[in-house]
């Protein structure tokens, strides 16, 4: 007998087949179970509490987001594709022009002498931009002055301008993404917070339970801001160095080139 009740009434024999079955792990009436175990899964129950709870306006900055991610991940994505099929043409060109002969300089720069696997490199580009411009002054003199190397140097930089402004299109939205994100996360919880306060202050019911799922569904929006931020920076990076390697690449090119051209044609 671990358990002795006494009572100052009678108890129908009912009473007492109720009362057993109510005792011991092995009860009918109550069942017995420890501390965090259950069959319907708490992890689950635990999101599907936060998203019901998120309001509208939390809806709202959470979709701009999910629009923001999309368009971060396909621009990293085209761009990291771009920019690396940029750099094995220009590998595959700068291994050619090592072997141009040095009495023609400008011998692998027309069009129908450009291979197609080097048709996406901007060496190819600039090297075209130098052929024309020296083809130019050459058809009058066979020789160059220094105002015409400078010339065709002052028209490699601008198409060094181009091929940079081509190289950073669309980085844009990656930075966008960077110190947008947070701040619209930041934007839809204090929203998220505000009106779960003043749900609280007109409902004149204040406990944790009321407030604990309208602060923890505002933070969701803080959330999703970082998820968008964190891997924009990350590929934001990446692509910044390789764009920085293709630009010294180009510039180290033209200097290279407009030297071998002011030998090969000046007087």
């Amino acid at each position: 007998i671990d358990e002795v009740q006494m009572a100052n009434a009678g108890r129908a024999s009912d009473w007492f087949v109720v009362a057993a079955g109510s005792q011991g792990e092995d009860a009918r009436l109550v069942t017995v179970a420890a501390e965090g175990e259950g069959g319907d899964g708490e992890g689950a129950s635990y999101f599907a509490i936060l998203l019901s709870a998120v309001t509208v306006d939390g809806w709202v900055v959470i979709a701009i987001l999910m629009v923001m991610m999309v368009i971060s991940f396909g621009v990293m994505i085209g761009k990291g594709v771009f920019l690396s099929r940029m750099a094995k043409a220009n590998a595959r060109f700068q291994q050619r022009f090592a072997t141009l002969p040095t009495d023609d300089v400008l011998a692998g720069a027309r069009g129908a002498d450009v291979p197609t696997d080097e048709k996406s490199s901007s060496l190819v580009r600039l090297y075209g931009i130098a052929a024309v411009e020296v083809d130019k002054r050459v058809a009058k003199q066979p020789t160059l002055s220094a105002q015409a190397v400078d010339s065709v140097r002052a028209s490699l930089d601008a198409q060094l301008v181009r091929e940079n402004s081509r190289l950073n299109s669309q980085m844009v939205l990656l930075t966008i993404a960077i110190s947008g994100g947070p701040f619209l996360g930041l934007l839809g919880t204090v929203v998220g917070v505000m009106i779960t306060f003043a749900a609280i202050a007109a409902a004149g019911d204040v406990n944790v339970n009321s407030i604990a799922p309208g602060i923890a569904a505002a933070l969701v929006a803080t959330v999703a801001g970082l998820g968008v931020a964190i891997p924009a920076l990350f590929g934001y990076n990446y692509l910044a160095a390789k764009i920085k390697d293709i630009s010294a690449d180009m510039t180290a090119f033209a200097d290279e080139l407009i030297g071998r051209i002011a030998e090969r044609y000046s007087a």
